[in-house]
């Protein structure tokens, strides 16, 4: 047997897409459940239509996994995977906003240190603060926060 009597086979089809599924279980992402489908959908079109049209199934399958992988990406990116924090990994973007205790004087222009949580940070700003002062953090430079008057 031949591998292009493979090609027309429907078991063929079927088991690479429960495979593919399968790997799938194990695998981040949703690459392979779009390959998966796409087997499984040349399985069903090589059992309603038996004989050798190996080349239509293969083409099935790409076109059907191409398909599923473009429809299924921006689906999975729209409804599946938004998050309500959007600076969930950018923890310098998710301090802007806070209002925060200075820790060290800052002279206009200067530089002193603010307590964040149970670190302390440099901070920069163009007014001046007094130690125990509450200031509003506007922005974050690498590892200094920006500060300006808290309301």
């Amino acid at each position: 047997m031949e591998f292009v009597d493979f090609l027309a086979a429907p078991w063929f089809w079927l088991a690479l897409g429960f495979g593919l599924l399968l790997l799938e279980l194990m695998a981040p992402g949703t690459i392979l459940l779009w390959f998966g489908i796409g087997s499984i959908l040349a399985a069903g079109f090589a059992w309603l239509t038996p004989g050798e049209t190996p080349w239509i199934n293969l083409l099935i399958f790409g076109l059907g996994s191409l398909v599923g992988l473009l429809v299924g990406r921006n689906l999975w990116k729209r409804y599946l995977s938004s998050s309500e924090d959007n600076d969930l990994n950018d923890r310098g973007a998710s301090m802007i906003g806070q209002v925060v205790e200075v820790h060290r004087a800052i002279r206009a222009g200067g530089s002193g240190s603010v307590r964040i949580g149970d670190t302390v940070w440099r901070a920069r700003s163009d007014q001046s603060f007094d130690v125990g002062a509450f200031a509003k953090i506007v922005d974050v430079e690498s590892t200094t926060v920006i500060l300006e008057k808290a309301d």
